[in-house]
């Protein structure tokens, strides 16, 4: 549930206004619209090899599923963190952005 919630937070502040429903259709089929599939697939393979192995795979697919978002998570906040500073998300950089564009201001006399 937390990746879901994240995983649509992120889509949604990322995501141009004009261009969130078509993104938000496809990040639907994507999680809800799929799923059906893949419980007949792991019924499928269950039905051939068992259910515990069955479960072993899942586990180490989600395992390894981990590790490969894991090792990519530096790479997804470099992309992110520009987006969010300039829609204003991130309001410490934001901040920081605005007292300086006001030191740029001459000094009123």
């Amino acid at each position: 549930m937390q990746n879901l919630a994240c995983s649509n937070t992120i889509l949604q502040t990322i995501t141009e206004d004009e261009k969130r429903g078509r993104v938000m259709s496809f990040y639907s089929v994507a999680f809800q619209g799929i799923a059906p599939f893949g419980s007949l697939a792991a019924g499928a393979v269950a039905n051939w090899i068992g259910a515990p192995r069955t479960l072993i795979i899942g586990g180490a697919a989600l395992i390894a599923g981990a590790g490969l978002f894991a090792s990519q998570l530096q790479k997804l906040r470099r992309l992110i963190r520009p987006i969010y500073v300039r829609i204003g998300i991130l309001p410490e950089v934001a901040s920081g952005i605005e007292t300086a564009s006001l030191l740029q201001e001459p000094p009123l006399d």
